[in-house]
């Protein structure tokens, strides 16, 4: 395990409203995977660009703000991002304050076609842009996925699903919600979309 290299920013602003921490790094050609944990994320925005950088920009309110921290990990061929706690950060026990903790806005940039993987419980996540593969795991965070390609596998819990695309190749399966659909025409973008309880919901760009 390592730090990223080729950190080329890195900026902390405090405010009234809370704290932000940005990030940016020079993704090595031999990355070919990002995973992005979001368990402390309420919502995640994912996007690609052409360049080759990865960036990362969190934002946290609340009493726990200062005590945020933004990783870049690399091991191997993968990419390790995550918002989260000082190590010495103590959560706290009631539920009521525990809920506070899971405060933070992330958005994530990186290069297009790579692999990339979102995994959470309570995060709601918008992804956009161009995949090799994208996979995003969740409990109760809804998906929301828009302009995006080329492989999505989305899998939650309760959480809703929502697709807006041209066309596409769909696979859509909830086991005890519902899925609504518009007539989508085939393409070569590939959806898979499961959930247990959750709604999925198809939608064609107009």
């Amino acid at each position: 395990m390592r730090w990223l290299l080729g950190f080329i920013g890195f900026f902390l602003m405090g405010s009234l409203h809370g704290q932000k921490v940005v990030k940016k790094a020079f993704l090595p050609p031999s990355v070919e995977y990002i995973q992005v944990d979001s368990q402390f994320c309420y919502r995640v925005t994912l996007s690609t660009s052409k360049s080759n950088e990865v960036e990362v920009s969190a934002l946290m309110e609340g009493e726990y703000a200062k005590d945020l921290v933004v990783t870049l990990e690399e091991r191997g061929e993968t990419i390790l991002i995550a918002a989260t706690f000082q190590p010495n950060f103590t959560a706290p026990n009631d539920k009521l304050s525990a809920h506070k903790v899971v405060s933070i806005a992330l958005d994530v940039s990186v290069p297009q076609y790579k692999n990339v993987s979102v995994y959470g419980t309570v995060s709601n996540v918008k992804a956009s842009g161009d995949f090799k593969n994208l996979n995003v795991s969740l409990s109760n965070g809804r998906c929301v996925l828009k302009d995006i390609g080329e492989s999505v596998t989305v899998q939650t819990q309760k959480g809703d699903i929502f697709l807006e695309t041209a066309n596409g190749n769909i696979n859509a399966k909830s086991t005890y919600g519902r899925v609504v659909r518009d007539d989508i025409p085939k393409g070569d973008n590939r959806y898979i979309l499961n959930t247990i309880e959750g709604t999925i919901q198809l939608k064609k760009t107009k």
